[in-house]
């Protein structure tokens, strides 16, 4: 993460972006959706014959109609194979996807007024809506790429004619190419034996699951699981079960003997559950061998190597699926290759498929106050990766704390659940648990220790504690129904007196003006100054104080109102007034700041921070990652995370240059304070490239030649030897065309087939001029040209005409042109007569000659 300085950088990195090309025709963006709520979605297809890795490419935004780029998803070690589609989805966007698709979780933001761009690197490989992009362009709708030969193409620039149009939510198409809804191919269920116990005493059980794709239907066919006792070749009623239902993908049924032990006593107790190590067992359909253990009619104890079906726990491996179907071979063959092997009285495996074992049933929690609710966690903190979390602003640029502070509430927008009043009690006795005692939390301002069953739901508050609101509920969002009321990163257990003393007022430093606040006679380190309604809490939760309230101006921007109806809270750098009461405003912001730094992140905010997050669903930034204080709201406290030098001043820049003249662009009128001695460093800017052009604080250089007007760009950097700040300087540059003084000698009037010799004479013509003719108009000439000098033959003409010739003076990249022209006199051909002009024969021909002299011209 890092914040842009100064315009210069904006500018360059617009410039990149605008060079971006296609580079890879393989990988193209085959669906869009930009739906209801989180329902957000990229569909990327591997066109090639060849595996596509993903490391170095990513998905970005053209926010809001930006010409410049916004990464949303930076795959890293993602790999699509040939003809196959990865769907990177935003975690709550609902798309119903086949378990044949390959998807993943990314940070996608678009709304309906984003362009969204596969880029490899900096470069544009393909591309969903015009840059810039027309409002709302993409809002509520699904996109699917036609699938016609020349649409299927990575382009990277937006072709609306590539794509077809769907219904807002429409999510059937992901997964597959094309206009049309997908149609998967369902894997049906399959049956098998998954797991055998043959373990002390009466420790036997067996275990059946359905280890295909999709639900098994068991009575629309006869499935059936026999034991075949000590060598038997036939069964009876009493040694088989008939199995009936229905059994989803992954679920399992377990038959166990109806005297072992508790931990075996997993599912139904049956005769088939009665083996023993020598005993076979069959499953079937329709009567047809699916799967087996043991070899019917042969009693023996089977064992090979470490495989056994004596004192063994045997789990089917989970990459099986077909069983042992050959009742009559040597057992157990190779089939012993598709078990694991687990020691003897192993029972956590019985009723789940896989291999691993079953996991354990987690114990409800007991109510964890007086009349509170048992919550269900929306999130799971022991997975929390921070880099993915804030993976937009670690990788982002900002072109101010502003920009970063909006990248940050949206990360924590994201995946928040809002709370009732209710539910606050039971996360506050989870986040607030007194760490040497798990049956108290811990008050705020008193750092008493109180059980969480002494919440205070009715009458006295006497021994018992409520629930505070850090930032002061009248401060914006006075109704339960907003959900900064609810949001329980600011909300923390308190003594209701205490609770009471601070009331609304604002933070600050009041410390030696106000009076300590008391509990049960002793001071508290709060302080309370009720002149300027200034609280002072004591020095252990300052840093807790500062970081709940910058998460709450962070968080409430006034961005998402229609859905939290809470306006945009402000940190203000000051104490708010009586008649700002019910105002979005709290202080102090610079005073918040400081304590920021005099209490750092503990271990316990650490852990309220994860248990907040595992049932409000978002996190506080600022105890996650406490650099981002000084990034978002250093410069205004006086802490800028990338100071620069303050100096007045202009610099001085003619209007524009003519080319080729020179001039000065001049910085001397800048200073810093007095005394202060300071370095200048001038960089011209050409494309990418900065060239360090002077040293002084006046910039002294000529224009140079210029085929148009264009414009110098310039940088130039001030420091003091501790600090720097740069200025951008424009100057334009004016094109002089170029005009020379052409004159022409030399015979200009021939009678066909004569030659002449023409010479031009160039005034002034500048050191380098080179020099080119060509004949521009009348009949085909032989001619040749040496420098300044045409040699000319007349061609033969049938009347009279002009042949006109062009020299061109060149300089450099720039060039002059003038014509001369040569007057060609047609001669008669002998024993030709002119005929009489009288009569009608005579004006006929006179009509008739022009037009064959155009027939012979075309001949």
């Amino acid at each position: 993460m890092r914040i842009k300085m100064n315009a210069v950088a904006a500018a360059t990195a617009m410039v990149l972006g605008g060079l971006s090309t296609a580079a890879n025709a393989d990988l193209l963006i085959t669906e869009y959706i930009e739906g209801g709520g989180f329902n957000k979605a990229i569909e990327i297809y591997n066109s090639g014959d060849a595996a596509q890795s993903l490391n170095g490419y990513k998905l970005v935004r053209y926010k809001d109609g930006a010409t410049t780029t916004t990464d949303m998803v930076a795959f890293t070690d993602q790999e699509i194979p040939a003809k196959g589609i990865l769907v990177v989805r935003h975690t709550d966007a609902v798309l119903n996807l086949d378990s044949s698709v390959t998807a993943m979780i990314g940070g996608l933001q678009q709304n309906g007024t984003d362009a969204v761009g596969l880029l490899n690197g900096d470069t544009v490989i393909d591309i969903v809506g015009a840059v810039p992009t027309p409002k709302d362009w993409g809002k509520d709708v699904t996109l699917r790429r036609k699938s016609t030969s020349g649409s299927m193409v990575a382009k990277d620039t937006f072709d609306e004619n590539d794509w077809t149009s769907q219904p807002k939510d429409t999510v059937d198409g992901f997964g597959c190419i094309g206009e049309d809804a997908c149609t998967f191919v369902v894997e049906p269920g399959v049956l098998l034996i998954t797991e055998y116990v043959e373990g002390g005493s009466y420790n036997k059980a067996i275990e059946v699951s359905n280890v295909g794709g999709s639900t098994l239907n068991l009575d629309g066919s006869e499935y059936k699981l026999a034991i075949y006792f000590n060598g038997a070749t036939e069964i009876t009623d009493s040694t088989v079960v008939s199995l009936t239902g229905s059994l989803d993908v992954g679920k399992s049924l377990v038959f166990h003997h109806s005297s072992a032990s508790e931990a075996f006593k997993v599912g139904t107790a049956h005769t088939v559950g009665k083996f023993s190590g020598d005993d076979a067992l069959v499953l079937t359909k329709d009567g047809a061998v699916i799967d087996s253990i043991g070899k019917v009619g042969e009693q023996l104890k089977w064992t090979d190597g470490d495989f056994s079906t004596v004192d063994k726990t045997l789990r089917r491996k989970a990459s099986v699926k077909v069983g042992d179907t050959n009742t009559a071979d040597v057992y157990p063959g190779t089939s012993k290759d598709q078990w694991l092997i687990l020691p003897k009285d192993t029972a956590d495996g019985l009723g789940c498929a896989g291999e691993d074992a079953c996991p354990s049933e987690p114990e409800p929690d007991p109510n964890p106050c007086t009349n509170c609710e048992i919550l269900a966690p929306v999130a799971d903190p022991t997975t929390f990766n921070g880099e993915i979390y804030y993976s937009d602003v670690l990788s982002g640029d900002f072109a101010n704390a502003d920009e970063l502070k909006n990248a940050l509430s949206t990360i924590i927008a994201t995946g928040q659940k809002q709370l009732s009043y209710k539910q606050v009690w039971s996360v506050l006795t989870y986040a607030d648990q007194d760490p040497d005692n798990d049956k108290n939390v811990i008050e705020i301002y008193t750092n008493a220790s109180i059980s969480k069953y002494d919440n205070q739901t009715s009458g006295s508050g006497a021994g018992k504690w409520n629930r505070e609101h850090v930032w002061a509920k009248s401060h914006g969002f006075p109704s339960d129904s907003q959900w900064g009321y609810t949001d329980a990163h600011h909300l923390r257990p308190s003594d209701p007196g205490i609770n009471t003393a601070r009331s609304n007022n604002d933070f600050g430093a009041c410390s030696d003006t106000g009076e300590e606040v008391q509990f049960n006679g002793v001071g508290t380190g709060n302080y309370l100054n009720k002149t300027t309604d200034c609280w002072e809490p004591r020095d252990e939760v300052k840093g807790d104080v500062a970081r709940m309230i910058m998460y709450m101006d962070t968080r409430y921007q006034g961005t998402d109102t229609a859905t939290t109806n809470m306006p945009d809270l402000v940190v203000v750098d000051r104490l708010t007034t009586t008649a700002e009461d019910s105002d979005p405003l709290i202080g102090t912001l610079c005073t918040l700041y400081a304590w920021n730094k005099l209490d750092a992140v503990d271990t316990y905010e650490l852990n309220r921070n994860n248990q907040v997050y595992k049932y409000q669903g978002n996190r506080n930034p600022f105890i996650d990652r406490p650099e981002l204080v000084q990034e978002v709201y250093g410069a205004v406290c006086g802490d800028d995370p990338n100071p620069g030098l303050v100096v007045e001043g202009d610099i001085v820049t003619p209007e524009n240059v003519t080319e080729g003249t020179a001039y000065t662009i001049d910085a001397s009128a800048i200073k810093a304070d007095e005394g202060v001695t300071l370095t200048y460093k001038w960089e011209q800017i050409v494309g990418e490239e900065k060239t360090v052009v002077g040293d002084k604080a006046i910039l002294s250089l000529t224009a140079p030649m210029v085929k148009a007007d264009t414009a110098l760009n310039f940088t130039l950097t001030i420091s003091d030897g501790t600090l720097e700040t740069t200025k951008a300087v424009s100057l334009p540059v004016t094109n002089v065309p170029l005009t020379l003084d052409v004159t022409f000698a030399g015979n200009t009037k021939l009678i066909e087939g004569e030659s002449t010799a023409i010479t031009a004479t160039v005034a002034d013509a500048p050191e380098g001029t080179s020099y080119s003719w060509k004949q521009v108009s009348g009949n085909t000439a032989v001619f040749t040209a040496t420098g300044l000098t045409l040699d000319v033959t007349s061609p033969s003409v049938n009347i009279d005409q002009v042949l006109v010739f062009e020299l061109t003076a060149t300089v450099g990249e720039e060039s002059f042109s003038k014509s001369v022209s040569i007057e060609v006199t047609n001669t008669e051909d002998t024993g030709w007569t002119k005929p009489d002009g009288a009569g009608s024969l005579g004006g006929l021909m006179t009509l008739l000659l022009p037009l064959m002299w155009l027939r012979r011209r075309q001949g």
